[in-house]
């Protein structure tokens, strides 16, 4: 068995990208994770900008799955320019440095219920969105189809836990070949009446600050992740780092945070979330060492 002494034994930490809070103590993680082998593992991931990419080498900011919704042609532009009103205002405060969580979620809650009353009466593109999603395929992190492959082979259950747009995430995870059984996704999902108008959210509404109080447990990955009580968890945002705390069994949980947006306001804040931080970080490297060590 591969046991790490320092995190100089995994090059992938010693990047002047990667950000740690506590050495000896993810140290201590990682082995437990090393010892009880991929048997005891799962891999809980954020969506947006967490399996894809913040930007695109041109530069170009990634679609989120609203985002992909927005693209489809038939999508009316009121839609999308009160869309983009609605982003213009509650953005900025999702990314603020310095506004307490507890705030932050009375806005997020705000954001997402008028998001998603917008989206009543609009017509459900299926087609155009699968569209949308073959271009969504190069906006992924690079190394995230070796992560996907590695998990089937070894049968680790992968959670696409994502405060987005469902059916976006399950489109652009298709495109990309990614939806693999192994692959499980919790997201907001449309409520559609029988002409494909969109009549709501079903369920209740996930978004970034309450994933670890929206249950899970009555879901297939929740029963697939019984005896797994080892977590790598993925997210861009600090909400996600909450997000394997809806299953009491987790004994380790390993919090890769990638932080994309003010960076130096932000960094402090993720350090006190996050096990590992990486800051413009278009790769899946560090994971993927990680997953190397359990062969």
């Amino acid at each position: 068995m591969k046991v790490l002494n320092s995190v100089q034994d995994l090059p992938e930490l010693t990047k002047s990208t990667v950000h740690l809070r506590n050495e000896t103590e993810l140290l201590e993680k990682l082995n437990k994770i090393l010892k009880d082998g991929h048997d005891k593992l799962q891999i809980v991931t954020d969506f947006d900008h967490t399996l894809t990419r913040h930007t695109l080498d041109n530069g170009k900011t990634v679609l989120t799955s609203f985002g992909m919704f927005r693209e489809c042609p038939s999508v009316p532009q009121h839609y999308k320019d009160e869309d983009n009103r609605l982003a213009g205002i509650y953005k900025p405060i999702e990314c603020d440095p310095v506004m307490s969580v507890e705030e932050k979620t009375k806005h997020m809650i705000k954001w997402y219920v008028a998001a998603h009353q917008l989206l009543r009466g609009t017509k459900f593109p299926r087609n155009e969105l699968t569209d949308v999603a073959q271009k969504m395929i190069e906006s992924f992190r690079r190394g995230v189809k070796d992560m996907i492959s590695w998990c089937e082979t070894q049968k680790v259950p992968v959670l696409v836990f994502s405060a987005g747009l469902g059916e976006s995430v399950v489109a652009a995870l298709k495109a990309a070949n990614f939806l693999l059984p192994h692959v499980k996704v919790i997201s907001n999902f449309l409520a559609m009446d029988e002409d494909d108008n969109i009549v709501g959210i079903k369920g209740e509404v996930i978004h970034t600050y309450n994933k670890n109080e929206t249950a899970i447990k009555n879901t297939e990955y929740y029963d697939m992740v019984q005896e797994r009580s080892n977590v790598i968890l993925m997210g861009d945002n600090i909400g996600d780092a909450g997000m394997a705390e809806g299953m009491e069994h987790c004994d380790v949980v390993v919090k890769i945070g990638y932080l994309g947006h003010k960076i130096e306001a932000n960094l402090p804040n993720y350090l006190n979330k996050f096990d590992i931080v990486l800051i413009d970080d278009p790769t899946m490297d560090v994971t993927n060492a990680i997953l190397k060590l359990l062969l």
